[in-house]
């Protein structure tokens, strides 16, 4: 299935085509309101600790992704989605009224919750909605959709701050999660498999997490992205002292370094969709946009001035979201659908915990030598990930259809 036949799913596709919608809605609402509060608290606090304060509440929660996955798998999923996008409608209705600055670090922690909520159920309901072999291009266009967290998102947040104020343009954010919830009342009710009832939620995530163990290929997809996101991610912190400092470029070229990782994630959709990649296994979709994802690293490493370091970031961008849609296509091929939620929310925490330490070691690294080193010790370590969990993935067999 090329580019049309993904697009004929938006037209034909009345249900597929409003999850989307309210996907879209949802992810550009949440990196305006992101990049909305990351200005406010850094305008009004004025301290390094403040905004690293509001970035750890803002991603903390993200580590719960295994009980937010066992909630997924046991109730009807288009309920989940509802209440995940009302919720947020009202906390960031909540926010916008500017609270004191510990009230609003536990609002947005709150609002993480239910992003991390929404994920897995997001997931889970996708092969109830599509063909099989529709999986990877349905993937791919809600790949587009999240996309729009990075590529759009931050730029309407950073528009609307400027314009009407940070309380208007969380308020604006809050009316986009209603929107979403409506647009998801289209979606037809999906009841939770009686199965999932059965344990404790504590107890279903262990499940979940075991399941992923026991399974080599899952296995060795939830290793590589621990380590590998522990490894690249060090950019989170890296970056801006590379393009600023480094490379001595404006703010307003690591404004366009960070626009171009983006534009490259929606090139990355882009290729999908068109049919280049859309008939790869999943598996080795996985290995590419791995080995595509460490470019960014090695280009913070060589690159002389930032005109050099922009194409590795557009590589890079386009890697991490090859590799999204390749990850949520393997666990949809190879999980019963019982257990979509659980699955997908441990690898998602996976890489949540990976994400973390990357940002505490980064700091650490670019401090003790240098943004240069620090990239160079990323680039070498994604490669030996890459090389560890290749010859797994790449012999991976084609998947037999998943029970459920």
């Amino acid at each position: 299935m090329g580019l049309s036949g993904a697009l004929a799913l938006l037209r034909h596709h009345r249900q597929f085509r409003a999850l989307w919608g309210a996907v879209a809605l949802s992810y550009i609402g949440s990196g305006a309101a992101n990049t909305a509060l990351t200005l406010y608290v850094q305008q009004t606090r004025g301290t390094g600790t403040a905004v690293a304060a509001f970035l750890i509440a803002a991603n903390a929660p993200r580590l719960l992704g295994p009980l937010a996955g066992g909630v997924a798998d046991r109730v009807d999923l288009r309920t989940l989605l509802v209440g995940c996008d009302v919720g947020q409608a009202i906390l960031y209705a909540l926010v916008a009224t500017l609270p004191s600055f510990g009230l609003l670090i536990a609002l947005t922690a709150l609002a993480t919750v239910l992003q991390t909520s929404y994920g897995p159920a997001r997931t889970a309901i996708v092969p109830n909605l599509v063909e099989p072999e529709e999986l990877i291009p349905a993937n791919a266009l809600f790949g587009l959709a999240t996309n729009l967290y990075v590529a759009v998102g931050p730029l309407v947040g950073g528009l609307l701050f400027v314009t009407i104020g940070p309380g208007a343009a969380l308020l604006v954010n809050a009316v986009t999660f209603l929107g979403s919830a409506l647009l998801t009342r289209a979606v037809p009710p999906t009841p939770p498999i009686e199965d999932a009832e059965r344990e404790g939620l504590v107890a279903s995530a262990a499940t979940g997490m075991r399941f992923v163990w026991a399974d080599k290929v899952l296995r060795a997809m939830a290793a590589s992205l621990f380590l590998l996101v522990a490894f690249i991610a060090v950019d989170n912190v890296a970056l801006v002292f590379l393009v600023r400092e480094t490379l001595e470029g404006s703010a307003l070229a690591y404004g366009v370094i960070e626009a171009v990782f983006g534009i490259g994630m929606l090139v990355g959709s882009l290729w999908i969709l068109r049919g280049r990649g859309g008939n790869w296994l999943a598996t080795r979709l996985y290995v590419l946009s791995c080995g595509l994802s460490t470019a960014g690293s090695f280009g913070g490493a060589i690159a002389p001035n930032v005109a050099v370091l922009a194409p590795f970031e557009a590589v890079a961008g386009a890697g991490n979201a090859i590799e999204i849609v390749a990850m949520e296509t393997v666990v949809q091929q190879r999980v019963p659908r019982g257990m979509i939620g659980r699955v997908y929310g441990f690898i998602s925490s996976a890489t949540s915990l990976g994400l973390g330490i990357a940002m505490g070691l980064g700091g650490l690294v670019v401090d003790a030598t240098s943004p240069r080193f620090a990239f160079a010790v990323a680039s070498v370590g994604g490669v030996l990930v890459i090389l560890a969990v290749a010859p797994t993935l790449l012999r991976a067999p084609p998947p037999k259809p998943a029970e459920g």
